[in-house]
């Protein structure tokens, strides 16, 4: 024999429990303790369990309409669905503060720079992170060779004296990030900041000594002799000796390259590489939109898929001169 007064209980309590949800919502929008927006998906958990308390028989009428045959099942189903809606609520939130966490950093960066004079229509952007034994010779390097330009470091949230460093060589200019934003952060930073400035040209150059300042020339030749968009210069293009980088780092590079050469219907061999030269319009596409997870590969493709022309040029680059790769 079924207990009908347990059952009445039980019901009760369901009634209760979710009338109690709803006003509680209720009560933290009203006081903005939460967002309407965000509150949509509990209001309409606690509509659904107010209605399946108040009918007791509407989950076995579902599972009949639906076919199936353990009624209970259905019920843990529906609760499997909405915590799948609302961590998915959850990760696009998360995503979208990410994202203005990052523009609120970078602008700071900018605004603390305040406005240096231009020398050049060329700007080299140098990401740096913890490179305080490398910087200096970086931008000695830079400015050894024969090619007007403006030098942009970008430090990102270093903890020692990267900064100090190449402010004390009197030839760059620094942003500084007051925190860490990683590789796409920065590299973005430094092309918002060429963008608004009207640099014709920018050259992504790492700041820990890998690249060789006189390879520059052959990147801005073949952007020119191309009319590319973006030149990459690759390690890869042409057998040469020199520095290698690790057998399970070279097996990535193969991987990306397969991959992308299906994406965008084109042969990249050194996807990965973060030496670089971009036109105007590609400055001024990436200043808004520039990935920030694994920028560069994801760049050949969002560059690739929206019709920037992409050319490659030979470059040989060298051990990192100090610090550690990320």
């Amino acid at each position: 024999m079924i207990d009908l007064s347990s059952i009445d209980k039980i019901q009760f309590l369901s009634l209760f429990f979710s009338f109690f949800i709803f006003f509680f919502i209720f009560a933290l929008v009203k006081n903005r303790s939460i967002k309407e927006e965000y509150s949509l998906l509990w209001f309409a958990l606690s509509l659904f369990l107010i209605y399946f308390s108040i009918d007791r028989h509407a989950i076995d009428r579902l599972a009949k309409l639906l076919g199936v045959a353990y009624p209970p099942s259905l019920l843990t189903l529906m609760i499997t669905g909405f915590t799948f809606l609302l961590l998915i609520h959850i990760t696009l939130i998360i995503s979208r503060l990410s994202e203005q966490n990052k523009e609120i950093i970078q602008e700071l960066g900018l605004v603390r720079l305040g406005t240096a004079p231009k020398e050049a229509d060329l700007l080299i952007i140098v990401p740096a992170y913890n490179e305080a034994q490398a910087i200096a010779r970086v931008i000695e390097d830079l400015r050894g060779i024969d090619l007007e330009m403006d030098i942009l470091v970008v430090n990102d949230g270093s903890a020692d004296s990267t900064s100090a460093q190449a402010r004390a060589t009197g030839q760059a200019l620094v942003v500084e990030l007051p925190k860490n934003l990683g590789i796409g952060g920065a590299v973005q930073t430094g092309f918002k900041y060429a963008a608004r400035r009207d640099y014709r040209t920018a050259i992504q150059f790492d700041g820990d000594g890998q690249h060789l300042a006189g390879e520059i020339p052959k990147l801005l030749s073949r952007m020119k002799q191309d009319g590319a968009n973006m030149v990459i210069g690759s390690r890869f293009l042409e057998k040469h000796t020199g520095f290698r980088s690790t057998f399970f780092r070279r097996l990535g590079i193969r991987l990306f390259e397969g991959l992308n050469s299906i994406l965008i219907r084109q042969r990249i061999t050194d996807n990965t590489s973060g030496f670089r030269a971009y036109d105007r319009q590609a400055i001024e596409f990436l200043a808004l939109h520039y990935t920030v997870d694994y920028p560069e590969p994801e760049t050949v493709i969002l560059l690739g898929r929206n019709h920037f022309k992409i050319s490659e040029v030979s470059t040989k680059m060298q051990e990192r001169l100090g610090g550690k790769s990320s």
